[in-house]
């Protein structure tokens, strides 16, 4: 049954209409897997020397299990947000004399063949040969890269049952994003040192190699909770019951802000209840941590204000750079029936327009936080959001003229290259370099403070003329309507 079950998905595969679309899209792909695997080839073969200098009073190995924590909470995180689940056209099996356990037992082996459980290989086997040989003896160097080899499927049963929980309800992806941001900060503010405990677990399979068992232990349990998910889940009648299901958001508060309240609760309503903008927008809000990478030197040195910028432009602007990526191709599925409604065309841009500037002053509200390591995010991050609400929302409509490919909005966010065309790839940079080249330009000639000016002027007139702005790109809009239509129906 095994060798009919991976038949058919093969067929499944092969036949597949996706299969032969968005070649680019899996080129890049190959060529990011590519080149992970090359600088992890490098990393392990240089982390010797790195351990040697920033760990000079501790062996090699001691300092190595004092990060694997690191990399395993990352990579963790990363599974969850990124991995794909398994996946199988199972319905079908489910009215023939097949065992619904052979069928969960199937989609949890297959899961195994995915390029995040070799990608650690890449890192582990050159240290392992270069350095570990010569610190271990054989039967503990054996147990110590059984471990470790073994806590790579930990994390990767573990990451399944995330996400298997995190797509049926998003308080359980909520609570795993606090739970992980709250064990970094615990962490990183050394209120206790996680990172050094869990590397004690490793320290003590060197002292003692017969408690390598734990990690196989901890593997079964974590198959067995995911094989039990599955089975339990395999019923006609619950998946029937499933699909009528709909996650219910009222949102007719927003009726009252005007004419364009209808079209911005339906805007609303869209990235609430599908998978794919609901995630990009819940990634956005991440974001609002990237100035704890980018100013965290600020106790050594003072931060250069170019950086402020670039993490303003960010942590202000990001939800309107993966909203407006694909813009208007959020409503491809239903173009056709949205441009037949009595609704023009402005009130779609204007509610557009509205929400990527009311998340551009959240966020901006959101990232003065960071006014207790420099009081200049006050008016850097103010002017910043100035220039992505006047002229990069209008830059996102510009560039959505030429919006080709239809989106499926039930498919996962990360590392999904479905409907992505020219225009998504070269959104980047317009949006983000663009100012930044108006800032390094004026800055060279004028200094920082004219630079600002410049910024928040350009910025204000885009916002004080938007009317006039949003009905030029009405026109523009209902021009390309036919084409833009018979595009998304043919991709």
């Amino acid at each position: 049954m095994k060798r009919s079950f991976f038949y058919f998905a093969w067929r499944e595969l092969t036949r597949s209409a996706y299969l032969r679309k968005n070649m680019a899209a899996k080129g890049v792909l190959i060529f990011l897997a590519l080149y992970f695997s090359l600088v992890a080839l490098m990393f392990g073969f240089n982390l010797s020397e790195y351990l040697s200098e920033n760990f000079p009073e501790q062996s090699q190995i001691s300092a190595f299990n004092s990060l694997i924590f690191i990399y395993v909470g990352f990579e963790l995180v990363v599974r969850v947000m990124m991995q794909n689940l398994p996946t199988f056209g199972f319905q079908p099996f489910l009215l023939l004399p097949v065992k619904r356990k052979k069928i969960a037992r199937y989609m949890l082996n297959k899961s195994l063949l995915h390029f995040f459980n070799v990608l650690p290989l890449f890192l582990l086997l050159p240290f392992t040969f270069k350095s570990a040989v010569n610190e271990l003896e054989t039967p503990v160097l054996l147990a110590w890269l059984a471990a470790l080899l073994l806590m790579i499927f930990v994390n990767h049963f573990l990451a399944i049952y995330i996400k298997w929980r995190t797509n049926e309800s998003n308080w359980f992806f909520y609570g795993f994003l606090a739970l992980a941001a709250g064990v970094f900060a615990v962490d990183y503010f050394e209120w206790f040192d996680v990172t050094g405990n869990f590397g004690k677990l490793f320290d003590f399979v060197i002292t003692q190699p017969a408690t390598v068992i734990i990690f196989p232990v901890a593997i079964a349990a974590l198959y067995l909770l995911n094989h039990s998910y599955l089975w339990n889940r395999f019923y006609m009648d619950e998946l029937a019951e499933r699909k009528k299901e709909g996650t219910k958001h009222d949102f007719s508060w927003l009726n009252q802000v005007g004419e364009y309240g209808k079209m911005l609760s339906l805007e609303v309503k869209m990235i609430a209840r599908n998978k794919r903008p609901r995630t990009s927008a819940m990634m956005s809000v991440l974001f609002i941590f990237y100035g704890l990478i980018i100013y965290q030197d600020a106790e050594i040195r003072e931060i250069p204000e170019f950086i402020m910028v670039l993490g303003g432009m960010f942590m202000t602007g990001i939800f309107g750079m993966m909203y407006g990526q694909f813009f208007p191709a959020w409503h491809s599925r239903y173009y056709p029936l949205l441009m037949a409604q009595n609704v023009k065309m402005k009130q779609v841009l204007q509610s557009a327009f509205f929400l990527m500037a009311v998340t551009n002053v959240v966020f901006y509200l959101l990232s003065l936080g960071y006014m207790y390591i420099s009081p200049k995010v006050l008016y850097i991050h103010f002017v910043v959001m100035l220039y992505n609400i006047g002229v990069n929302s209008f830059v996102i409509f510009a560039l959505g003229l030429n919006s080709r490919k239809s989106i499926d909005l039930d498919q996962r966010a990360m590392f999904n290259y479905q409907g992505m065309g020219a225009t998504q790839w070269l959104i980047t940079f317009p949006i983000l370099f663009g100012p930044m080249a108006v800032y390094g330009i004026i800055t060279a000639l004028f200094g920082n403070i004219v630079a600002y000016v410049v910024l928040g002027t350009l910025g204000l007139s885009g916002i004080i003329f938007h009317p006039r702005l949003i009905e030029y790109f009405s026109k523009e809009y209902l021009k390309r309507k036919h084409r833009m239509i018979a595009a998304y129906k043919k991709s």
